[in-house]
């Protein structure tokens, strides 16, 4: 009785965490301001059942003028991020300055993609089944990490711009 109790708990505590999502993204970073949303569930169409979410945020600053695009999944239909213990970058068949780097944010798994010919990519490995993306043409490698740490940062407080004024 004991062992069935305890797993219709466990199941109804599975259940529940699946409906709240564990990291929300603020309006405000630093000179980071949002100016848009996107938000996508992700729902299995013969029964409804929610799988996650997609959050795509594009943030602009006015100086030096910029964009951010921020990029959140959530959930068991997003998976999680893969980190090598090591990359090795690929000249492929049109050689170009390209590179992976695997680095830590915040204690967090991270991996950052550069190419010449394409944004700054940070893909953040922040827990189960979430991952935080953060793509800049307009920001360099530590201020992607920067953003990313005043991210994480934030989740553990109720402001709706980073720092708390």
């Amino acid at each position: 009785m004991r062992k069935i109790f305890a797993s219709l708990i466990a199941f109804f505590a599975l259940s529940f965490t699946e409906c709240v999502f564990a990291l929300e993204l603020p309006n405000q970073i630093g000179e980071w301001h949002k100016v848009s949303t996107n938000i996508l569930p992700l729902i299995t169409a013969y029964n409804g059942e929610s799988h996650g979410r997609v959050v795509y945020m594009t943030y602009k600053r006015e100086s030096p003028s910029g964009f951010l695009d921020v990029i959140l999944t959530e959930g068991a239909g997003t998976g999680n991020l893969y980190i090598p213990e090591k990359v090795n970058d690929s000249e492929g068949m049109m050689k170009s300055d390209s590179g992976f780097e695997v680095v830590k944010v915040a204690g967090h798994d991270a991996i950052i993609e550069s190419h010449s010919f394409m944004p700054l990519v940070l893909a953040v490995n922040v827990g189960y089944n979430i991952t935080l993306n953060l793509e800049s043409p307009s920001a360099n490698r530590e201020e992607l990490m920067r953003v990313a740490e005043e991210i994480l940062a934030w989740k553990n407080t109720s402001s709706d711009s980073f720092p708390a004024p």
